[in-house]
């Protein structure tokens, strides 16, 4: 930043300081004085943001700071729906700065006045006006002008009774809001150009229709037409063509009037499948970064969990590719031993050879993934985090993958389910004395609750880390037994899992329950399958086996013919990750707009997490039916 940019981000400063207060709702930042003895990590936890965020707000103090150093950092008490939502930010660079409608701008190398007034959209005497020095002065590289703030006529024009301002939430994408408001991506892209090409911020103003669909049922929703839509702009919202519209809804043939009631696809259920198609003369390059561990004197498979989960991938890896080759795909592999390690992991991505590379699968662990995905934050290669389910949208890295669903996409997963199944049973959360059980009830309980606003949930609490067997019996006493009760676990702590099954599990016959969990971990494998069955046990899943599927059956075979021992989920997991990615990187890296895809036992449905990243939302819904399990969400063809 040159010395004329730091002289008016000082006075830019200076005048935020002076009115702080006054406009404390109106700035989305404010100024901080560091104090004596603080650190950069002192300061960004007091005010409970990340380092990183810190120092990507303030890029001129790189790694410290110093006694009565001015800080930008986030306001607490910002309200982002009071700030200039049509504004077009579209040609503004992190070095501008705007404060108060305007835009300061430092000029660079090449930079012309004919080519400000295009970028900014301003008229020359506009720019002039702002800047009387340039009359005298011309234009030079360093200079700070200012510039007025235009606003987008496109968000003007769409800005209208139809449509209402929208806070973009932690942890939303484009499509958790295209599907809230029962629109295609692409029409909420044209609402807001600017995500379409930087994606979605946290706090960020975006323009939504104002909510009009109602749920019919699993398929199909009602939505009431709005002043001055066409069959154009019905198109286009929600992405089919007239005939569609008008095959469900035949009394569009006499026109598109305001208030018309039209039947339309549940934007839930509607969903592109990918094709397995490998166009001609594709070829793909491709790295593994897996912790083999090959630096080790002695190789413990029999004993390391780790290297047993790790060679079972890769050979699993192996066969996708070759089956792919004897389709006619070209495909290079080469593969690096991270040996489990940060230091080996950031060395490899550091080397300009993974440039080369359309994708890297790997390393397996998040604290790796980090330092991968920030090496190669700009480069070619889609990195992918094939095992980890921890959250990974603090990431930010457009390329990153994760290609197993996390524990809250398994929440939100079962969540949307339930909705789906209700039918007025009676409701009741198991609640643990865990933090883990206080976090996932607090998660689930507004969307239990309105279930059935009118009618109580009912709280079951254990109590010094149990609950007695004769607290179930008088709660059962309690329990209607002309209803279906549905109960939804809260935790997966052994002893907590094994009161709640060894007392639900022996209920009299005459009473109707079914069981929800959140997940289904090792914690269970103590938990007797014919109580599980008793219950009708539900719980998420990243991947479910049908050993007499013809698919399996022949994977199995060929595993069993080069690798002398049958193949292990995680055998399953690699073929099925090196199968779908490569087919879909014969089509490009967009995963999201290609459709879902149902591979040996995993599903691959992407969408966008809040970072930008990329997330497989394939999840399972599995259910006890008898000593059987099933799939109860089934794979639409």
């Amino acid at each position: 930043m040159s010395n004329a940019m730091k002289k008016i981000k000082l006075l830019i400063i200076l005048f935020l300081i002076g009115y702080a207060t006054m406009l404390a709702q109106d700035k989305k930042f404010m100024t901080y004085r560091v104090k004596s003895g603080e650190t950069i990590q002192s300061i960004s936890k007091s005010l409970a943001i990340t380092p990183y965020d810190l120092l990507k707000l303030n890029p001129d103090i790189k790694d410290k700071v110093s006694a009565d150093d001015i800080l930008i950092i986030p306001n607490k008490a910002y309200d982002p729906l009071l700030d200039i939502s049509n504004a077009d930010l579209s040609n503004i660079n992190q070095r501008d700065i705007i404060v108060d409608k305007f835009i300061y701008h430092e000029i660079v190398a090449k930079e012309t006045v004919f080519s400000i007034l295009k970028n900014f959209n301003i008229s020359e005497e506009e720019l002039k006006q702002n800047n009387p020095f340039l009359a005298r002065e011309g234009l030079k590289i360093g200079q700070v002008i200012k510039i007025p703030l235009t606003v987008d006529e496109t968000l003007m024009a769409v800005n209208d009774e139809n449509t209402q301002p929208y806070l973009v939430k932690a942890k939303e994408t484009k499509y958790s809001i295209a599907n809230k408001f029962g629109i295609s991506i692409s029409y909420l892209e044209d609402l807001n150009p600017k995500i379409a090409e930087n994606g979605l911020q946290i706090d960020d103003v975006i323009v939504v229709p104002k909510e009009s669909l109602e749920a019919v049922n699993d398929d199909f929703v009602i939505y009431q037409v709005q002043k001055l839509e066409t069959m154009y702009s019905l198109t286009k919202k929600f992405d089919m063509t007239p005939r569609e519209l008008e095959t469900l809804n035949p009394e569009l043939r006499e026109g598109v009037k305001e208030g018309m009631l039209l039947r339309l696809p549940n934007p839930a259920k509607k969903k592109e499948v990918f094709k397995d198609l490998i166009p001609e003369d594709s070829q793909l390059k491709i790295a593994m970064m897996l912790p083999f561990k090959s630096r080790r004197d002695s190789l413990d498979f029999q004993n390391d969990r780790l290297l047993q989960i790790t060679t079972d991938f890769y050979f699993g890896s192996l066969i996708a590719i070759d089956s792919l080759k004897k389709q006619g795909l070209s495909v290079r592999m080469k593969v690096y031993d991270t040996e489990n390690n940060q230091q080996v992991s950031n060395k490899i991505s550091n080397d300009p050879e993974l440039q080369e590379f359309d994708a890297v699968v790997g390393p397996m662990f998040l604290k790796n993934v980090k330092d991968v995905s920030n090496n190669l934050k700009y480069g070619k290669p889609l990195i992918l985090s094939p095992i980890s389910t921890k959250d990974h949208s603090a990431i930010d890295n457009k390329n990153l993958v994760q290609e197993r669903a996390s524990l809250e996409q398994h929440t939100n997963e079962m969540i949307e389910f339930v909705k789906a199944k209700y039918e007025q049973q009676d409701l009741i959360v198991i609640k643990n004395e865990s933090e883990r059980s206080e976090l996932q009830f607090n998660r689930i309980i507004k969307d239990i609750k309105a279930l059935n606003p009118d009618k109580e949930v009912k709280i079951l609490q254990t109590k010094d880390g149990y609950i007695k067997p004769e607290e179930f019996k008088v709660f059962r006493d309690t329990l209607d037994r002309n209803i279906v009760n549905w109960f939804f676990l809260t935790d997966n702590d052994p002893a907590y899992l094994g009161d709640v099954f060894n007392n639900l599990g022996v209920f009299p016959e005459a009473d109707s329950l079914m069981v929800f969990g959140f997940e289904k971990d090792r914690n269970f494998n103590n938990i007797d399958n014919n109580f599980l069955a008793r219950v009708h046990f539900h719980y998420p899943s990243n991947t479910f086996i049908n050993d007499r599927q013809a698919a399996y059956q022949k994977f199995e075979a060929t595993y069993k013919r080069k690798y002398f021992t049958l193949p292990s989920v995680y055998a399953i997991e690699g073929f099925d990750m090196m199968y779908d990615l490569l087919l879909r990187l014969c089509h490009g890296t967009d995963f999201v707009s290609q459709g879902v895809s149902q591979r040996i036992g995993t599903r691959y449905d992407y969408i966008e997490n809040t970072s930008g990243s990329l997330i497989n939302k394939g999840i399972y819904i599995v259910k006890y039916d008898g000593l059987e399990e099933k799939v109860v969400n089934t794979f639409e063809e």
